[in-house]
């Protein structure tokens, strides 16, 4: 099961660059939080704690993003 929610979320991630490189926001933003909460629950449950801080970083620079897009 956890290899199947790393390449799920990989795929989700790789999904959320392409809308990036194509300048399509806020839409981007939402997309990659979907592949980087699975990545972080890959890296909680493997104990994995620098799979878990990078993680935990990049979902609260995304919300950032996010709340920022909702108060231009």
């Amino acid at each position: 099961m956890i290899n199947q929610v790393k390449w799920f979320s990989a795929i989700v991630l790789s999904i959320g660059l392409v809308l990036t490189s194509a300048n399509i926001y806020p839409q981007n933003l939402y997309v990659q939080i979907v592949g980087i909460t699975g990545w972080l629950y890959a890296g909680i449950l493997t104990e994995d704690k620098p799979l878990i801080y990078i993680n935990f970083i990049g979902l609260i620079i995304l919300l950032a993003g996010i709340w920022y897009s909702w108060n231009i």
